[in-house]
């Protein structure tokens, strides 16, 4: 290991979002909560300007980025809890942090962007559901902005050397492997938000070199490569649980997704990035509604459920209509449940009139005609592929819960998306392959292998028979306390 007294460490990289990402600026411009931006500078020649052949002026322009403190928060929660790590990064009673990092800069545009950036962002629609009656709870319903998948951001982090060469290169290295093999950022990555991952490099400056000091002097950052070591202080990974399938749509689908151009259809299929998707909301809160059924069923105790439902799929503080708490203490369960957003493939749209009729009169009610363009399958093909379902830290009940899940699923009989009463959103199993821990289990069509099953009911008697109820309370009561 080389013995560097005084210098830098200099990571250099771009990395790519996969997904949507949510990190709200506090500004409910566009939705309910819009994306953070900032001012770049458009006079030629930027990065930026390249990319929009049609903007010709020098302009100032609003455009997303991704604060560093957005992520430093996310990379410092996936290290290890030790003294190292701790005094490196700095703690706010005894030492400043060794690390600046820059905020992440947008240098690219999504692939799907032609003329211009005003479909950078994207806007969702959110519910919340009164699970006894299926509908839309009173008060619950809002939309949010989020930035659209494939856009390109840029990031510079410089870790300070001063006699601790080896800490220094470990953590840079454990940042370079988590950018590497990625990483999810802002909020509602349990449901597939926020999931990027790139490139970067190690650059180092001796400052007992002068070559290296006038580099450091010019901000030349970008020679004296070295390579990463070993990263030796990233935090464990939890045990998961995890469930990979594929599906086909039996009938039609469609998540609803409104145009605000008045000569376009009333309502289309949700796309994200120009492509139709099964979004993760939809997929989490038809897994959510389930789950509640079959805890009730099992069950009578709704309080009981109420505990499972939190420690497993989260909770949070909620307002009624009259923004009255419902829970004043305002604690947060982060959910165990995590899915994907998934691309739907292999599909056709077709335009399709609707009315209303009038059950006194038997015609129409007046105004009452509206288009939609849900997404009917291809045959014999798979429209819903990579169907990922992971639990984290997951209890024999939890796993219990997911294969059931897994299995209404599979025999069409837990729908997705919207107009399910007309037949829409029936899924039909094609593949799926569990994996717990070191076993992994893989069927396609019905599942009949004696060994196997039987190593899988287990789960399923653990969900009827012994629910570790004190699990679950322990969980929600840690999160209660953390709020005090």
């Amino acid at each position: 290991m080389k013995d560097m007294k005084e210098g830098r460490i200099i990571l250099k990289g771009t990395l790519k979002n996969l997904s949507p990402i949510g990190i709200g600026s506090g500004r409910d411009n566009h939705s309910d909560r819009d994306v953070v931006t900032t001012t770049y500078p458009m006079e030629s020649p930027t990065k930026i300007q390249s990319l929009w052949p049609i903007r010709k002026e020098s302009f100032m322009t609003e455009l997303p980025f991704i604060p560093a403190t957005s992520f430093m928060g996310k990379v410092g929660s996936l290290f290890k809890n030790n003294a190292q790590v701790e005094t490196y990064w700095g703690t706010s009673h005894e030492n400043a942090t060794c690390i600046d990092c820059s905020d992440l800069m947008l240098v690219k545009l999504p692939g799907y962007i032609k003329n211009d950036c005003c479909n950078l962002t994207e806007i969702r629609d959110g519910i919340r559901l009164n699970s006894e009656k299926g509908t839309v709870a009173e008060g619950a319903k809002f939309d949010y902005e989020v930035i659209g998948p494939g856009a390109e951001f840029e990031i510079t982090m410089i870790f300070r050397v001063e006699n601790n060469y080896e800490t220094a290169l470990n953590i840079a290295s454990c940042i370079t492997t988590l950018i590497r093999n990625g990483l999810e950022l802002g909020s509602k990555s349990t449901i597939g938000y926020g999931k990027i991952n790139g490139n970067a490099r190690l650059f180092e400056l001796d400052f007992s070199n002068p070559l290296h000091f006038k580099q450091w002097i010019d901000a030349d950052f970008t020679k004296n490569e070295i390579e990463p070591v070993q990263p030796t202080l990233l935090a464990d990974k939890p045990e998961q649980f995890e469930i990979n399938a594929s599906f086909r749509i039996k009938n039609s689908l469609i998540i609803r997704s409104y145009s605000a151009n008045p000569e376009s259809p009333d309502s289309v299929h949700l796309k994200s990035g120009g492509k139709n998707i099964l979004s993760g909301s939809s997929i989490k809160g038809a897994l959510r509604g389930r789950a509640e059924r079959i805890y009730n069923t099992i069950q009578p105790d709704r309080k009981v459920t109420e505990t499972l439902l939190a420690s497993l799929f989260g909770d949070m503080e909620k307002e009624t209509i009259n923004k009255q708490k419902v829970k004043p203490d305002g604690y947060t369960v982060p959910s165990r449940v995590l899915v994907d957003e998934i691309p739907v493939e292999n599909i056709t749209e077709q335009v399709q009139t609707r009315i209303q009729v009038d059950r006194f009169i038997g015609g129409t009610v007046d105004g009452a005609l509206l288009e939609e363009v849900p997404l009917f399958p291809e045959k014999d093909k798979e429209q819903v592929k990579n169907f990922h379902i992971r639990v984290e830290d997951p209890q024999p009940e939890d796993k219990g819960l997911m294969l059931l899940l897994l299995k209404d699923l599979w025999t069409s009989d837990l729908t997705i998306g919207g107009e399910k009463t007309i037949g829409r959103g029936v899924l039909e199993g094609v593949f799926a392959t569990v994996t717990d821990g070191d076993a992994e289990y893989s069927f396609r069509g019905i599942f009949n292998d004696p060994e196997k099953l039987k190593s899988l009911q287990k789960y399923v008697d653990a969900l009827n028979n012994s629910v570790n109820i004190k699990f679950h309370q322990d969980r929600i009561a840690r999160f209660k306390k953390s709020k005090k």
